[in-house]
């Protein structure tokens, strides 16, 4: 299993989340919890059946709409 730190710089650096246990990329979102500055995501993976968590924290903002 891969460990935290290095989950989260494979998945920046992939643009892609997948199962830190068995290294899938089938992986279905499930319940997400927002708060403030935090996204909680609950992942299963399709292969294995691992379930975890990931936690998103805001960074940094723009201004404007994305489109505009």
């Amino acid at each position: 299993m891969i460990d935290s730190d290095s989950w989260k710089a494979k998945v920046v650096e992939e643009s892609q989340t997948f199962c830190p246990a068995c290294d899938s990329t089938n992986v279905t979102m499930g319940a997400c919890a927002i708060g403030s500055m935090t996204v909680h995501q609950e992942y299963t993976c399709e292969d294995c059946q691992y379930e975890f968590t990931a936690l998103f924290a805001l960074t940094g903002c723009y201004a404007g709409h994305p489109e505009n």
